[in-house]
Formats: structure tokens, sequence, C-alpha cells
């Protein structure tokens, strides 16, 4: 969003340790702010026009930061914040914020914005409709938000044309790999030896959420040192789509890599597709079929039975979502194992890693397929994470937990090399 908007942005890391540290977290920002400050004619960037903008307890921390008048912050932007009336920003700030938010109600977010206008200071408040507390889960339908956010930005830090050329990079953004559908990749390409093995990875998010830069972040960065291709890929999500027809979207993206091999300069017979929750679902399915080209499948904490998951027949139930069931019927019981990977494992599978955290409820789903590949004699391995919850991008920062990264390549270099 920030780039195709054309603004230059720094992510940052942070000490953490619960609101008793929230200070020391804060004081991290503020070096932050005052490191790009200093290497602003490194950066190529103004060091007076600075916005901070920060999501969930991140929001917390910029408003807390602005709030001490740092230099050179103009403006700042809380999305899915958390608010604290005694710490307002002098900056003009925009809250941005689910209007179904239970974790932090949208009347919070409201009178903060409304504190801050009656000590004579800018803000706006801007509510996403249907939306919840985290942003990465706000469906494709409250997306429009972006597009405000950053004609807001351009308002108030009157954003210039870029005076330089970007640099070149191995990261390629945006590569539409379904011109029927409009979806996209974000590719990297490493430097070195050709043909590479490749990863295409696939995010999660229910099947309703997500895109190729949510959820799977964490994954770049050791594949890309490993020397792997990566390609993040979108794909059609659900209510709309149905799990039938984002399988496809999965198969054309292979195709996709395999066809472009040449310009990618990748082995096309050398590829991995990787998932994480929902889209476990989606590499292991496809697993079952041995598609062409694809040598190694991971899938992070999957579902593979929708038989065994608790569900209804409502419109939000999984059934409905993914296969438009209504009721109960033998034709839907026989639709959802068809797209169960668990009931069609076979031998000659390519090689299947699954990686599950011991503190979450698909643990067991993970369990049973192990089971029924070991029963088949499949190619497999399984990892446990002690202690982990749902999601890689909650494992960040905690030590404990990143090994898995390490067992990852180690995995991969294996199969793919």
């Amino acid at each position: 969003m920030l780039t195709a908007a054309g603004y230059n942005w720094f992510s940052i890391d942070y000490r953490k340790g619960g609101i008793s540290r929230a200070a020391e977290s804060v004081d991290d920002l503020r070096v932050a702010i005052e490191f790009i400050r200093c290497h602003a004619k490194e950066f190529r960037i103004d060091p007076n026009n600075i916005a901070l903008l920060g999501e969930d307890t991140g929001a917390q921390m910029a408003l807390m930061a602005a709030a001490g008048k740092p230099d050179g912050v103009r403006v700042v932007v809380s999305i899915g914040g958390v608010y604290d009336q005694s710490q307002l920003p002098t900056q003009p700030t925009l809250v941005i914020h689910g209007a179904n938010d239970r974790e932090v109600t949208p009347q919070q977010a409201g009178q903060f914005c409304e504190a801050m206008r009656e000590a004579g200071r800018v803000c706006e408040y801007l509510a996403v409709d249907g939306a919840i507390h985290r942003a990465e889960n706000w469906l494709p339908s409250q997306w429009g938000y972006k597009g405000l956010l950053t004609a807001w930005l351009a308002r108030q830090m009157k954003l210039a044309k870029p005076d330089h050329q970007p640099y070149v990079t191995n990261l390629k953004k945006d590569i539409v790999f379904s011109p029927r559908y409009g979806l996209k990749l974000d590719a990297y390409l490493p430097p070195g030896k050709a043909p590479r093995p490749a990863v295409i990875i696939v995010h999660g998010g229910g099947w309703e959420a997500g895109d190729k830069v949510t959820y799977v972040t964490p994954l770049f960065e050791p594949l890309a040192k490993a020397g792997f291709a990566w390609f993040s890929i979108d794909y059609r999500l659900t209510p709309r789509f149905r799990n039938q027809e984002q399988l496809e979207d999965l198969r054309r993206a292979i195709e996709f890599v395999r066809l472009n091999s040449d310009r990618f300069q990748i082995d096309p017979n050398r590829i991995a597709i990787l998932g994480e929750s929902a889209s476990g679902q989606m590499v292991a399915q496809l697993a079952t079929e041995k598609p062409a080209g694809v040598a190694a499948v991971v899938s992070f904490y999957g579902v593979y039975d929708f038989l065994a998951m608790d569900s209804d027949y409502s419109p939000r139930s999984i059934p409905a979502r993914l296969f438009r069931l209504t009721r109960a019927s033998e034709y839907g019981r026989q639709l959802m194992v068809s797209f169960s990977p668990i009931y069609h494992v076979k031998e000659d599978m390519p090689p299947l890693l699954l990686i599950h955290g011991t503190n979450e409820r698909l643990l067991a789903q993970g369990v049973a397929m192990a089971k029924k590949l070991e029963h088949a004699r499949a190619n497999y391995d399984f990892i446990k994470v002690e202690n982990a919850p749902h999601g890689i991008e909650n494992w960040e920062g905690r030590a404990e937990w990143l090994g898995y990264k390490t067992k990852l390549v180690e995995w991969l270099n294996a199969k793919l090399r």
C-alpha cells in the first residue's frame, strides 16, 4: 500500500514485554526516529516530514511517542489501536478502527479522537464497517480504507513526486499471474547461479482474509537468505469464491511459475508449495494430486479433515463459505471429504513437511494426518514447536520458537537441492 503510493517506509523491531515494559518499547521507537532522521541524506528522505503508522499496540506506541513531540514527526496514523487519553499527540492524527472490534471498542477510538479535538488538535476518525480488531484479518470488501489512508497522508504531508529512480532490488512486486481474475504475486529472485529451486508461498486467513503480504512474511527472509527464489501469491477468497476455485488459483500459480522458469531463472521441476492454516489444506490437497514440478510440500498447522471441524451450516460456517452447503446431507459430506487431504493420502505423494505449534487447536489435525501418512508409507516429516500458538507471526520475537526456520530450510535443501 505505502510502496504503491510512493512513500519511503521503515518497519522496525522493538523490545516486547507487556504493559510493564511499554515505556521501553516507546523508547525504541524514539531511537528509530532519531536514527532515520540522522541518516536522512543516505535514505533520501525529508527528516522533517515523517509519519508514524502503527497497528494494535504498535498504534499505542506511535501515539505515545508522538505525544512527546519528537522532531520530524508530522502526522500519526492508528489502525485498530489501543488508546490512552492521558497522552494526546499534538500532530494531526488519523484513527482507523473496526466497527465490530470487541477488544478495543469503536467508542473508545471515537472518544480518543474527540478528546484530541477538545484539546484543539486535529483528529479524523474512520470506522471500517464489519471489521474486527486485527487489520490483517479485514476482508477485501473492507480494504477501501487503504486508499483513504494514503490520500489523507498525501494531504497532510504534501507528498511530492520522487526526484530519483527507486533502487533496483531482487524483489519484484505485483506480477499478474492470472489476468482473468487479476491475481498477483510478489517474487524474490536471488542473485547467483541459476536455475534455482523455488518456493510458492500461500497465505492463510480462514480462506476469507489476508493477501500475499500477510501472515507469511516471517518466511520471506530465511528463504531468501538460503538462496531460494520465492513467490508469494494472492488467491480468490470466500464467501464469494469456493475452495475449489482457490485450488484452481494455486494450480494456475504453479503453472505460471513453471512456464516462466527461464524468466525467473528457476528449475521448473524443483518447486515447493508452502501454506499455513487455511492454505495448509490447499497445499496438502494439491500434494495428493501430485502436480507437475512440485517436488516438496510444507503445511504449517493446516486443516486436513473438514469432517473433524466443529461447524454448523450457518452463513459463516465452513460448509457454507467453502462449499455453499446450507444443510447436512450425504452429498455435502462427500463434497467435504473430496477436499479433505487426509482421505486422499498416497505413498507416492511429494514429500510433505507438517509443522504445528503444540498450543493450538489444529494440532490434533496434524497428528491425525501424520498417522495417515505413516500408514500409507508416504514420505513425510513432522515438526512440533513446543507451546507455540497458532500463526507464525505470533512466533516472532520468541527465540524458543524460531528454530523452525532453520529446520524448514534444512528440509527444503534436502528435498530440492
